[in-house]
């Protein structure tokens, strides 16, 4: 059967990234407590294509995900998948992209019903061959965004009672030299807002998520700030981007901050 894909030419570029998005399928995630978890997964994944080839082979990249490990995987494994998908479809640089709800089990503070919550996960991977000295260059980048409360402290100052407040959710990307966990960056955020978000809250609950909210009002610029200090405070992380997004309630807009750091090699706390 001819293989038109294959086929030689002599076009006047190469292709910097060419394959797949929008690829449901299942996956097995590592968790910071040693099991896995499962959930549902949205895969993009693409290679560079020389000028000389007309297509890559686009069958192989599904089932390049079909074949990924079902015991479980987390964003540093797939430095070695990279390698795999690279070789598969014979090219010289190869990205891969993951996007999944990732839950954990949150208790209600005070009627302590307990129920899941999810949080939007992505994990993103290049490598990319340096034609300078023939080596290669390896990108991993892992981004959680955590939904949260905020309660603005300029109406707590101004009004006599009450003051208003909303949900927010603050994106944290990070590079790492080290694993870092999902959990773990979803508990600085949630550590440094008003409050947390719960999935199930009576009555009594909400008494009290209003009232640790008005004690600890927190500006957009707040949450970026703070969330931005223990990130850098933490040796493991190389690099990273906070970006929080607050739906006011008292406004027609949104307001956002965002910082984004990258740490000199020496630089350690």
């Amino acid at each position: 059967m001819k293989d038109v894909q294959n086929s030689i030419g002599n076009f006047l570029f190469k292709i910097d990234n060419v394959g797949i998005d929008s690829f449901t399928h299942p996956i097995s995630i590592k968790t910071h407590d040693g099991i896995c978890f499962n959930t549902i997964a949205d895969f993009s994944l693409s290679v560079s294509l020389e000028k000389d080839i007309r297509g890559i082979n686009m069958s192989r990249l599904p089932i390049f995900v079909s074949e990924l490990n079902k015991d479980g995987w987390y964003l540093d494994d797939l430095k070695g998948n990279l390698k795999k998908l690279r070789s598969k479809l014979e090219s010289k640089d190869a990205k891969i992209s993951v996007d999944f709800d990732y839950f954990i089990t949150k208790t209600a503070p005070l009627s302590k019903y307990e129920s899941y919550m999810n949080y939007k996960c992505k994990f993103e991977t290049s490598i990319i061959e340096n034609m300078n000295d023939a080596r290669s260059e390896y990108d991993a980048v892992l981004t959680v965004e955590v939904p949260i409360t905020t309660l603005c402290p300029c109406s707590k100052e101004i009004s006599e009672y009450s003051a208003h407040n909303q949900r927010g959710y603050v994106s944290v990307s990070v590079r790492y030299n080290s694993t870092v966990w999902i959990e773990e960056i979803i508990d600085i955020v949630e550590s440094v807002a008003s409050c947390e978000i719960y999935p199930i809250l009576k009555r009594v609950d909400e008494k009290y998520v209003t009232e640790k909210a008005y004690d600890n009002p927190r500006f957009v610029e707040d949450i970026v700030r703070l969330t931005a200090e223990r990130l850098f405070k933490d040796n493991r992380i190389i690099w990273f981007n906070v970006k929080s997004r607050h739906m006011e309630s008292i406004h027609r807009h949104n307001a956002f901050a965002e910082i984004t750091y990258s740490k000199n090699p020496e630089e350690t706390i």
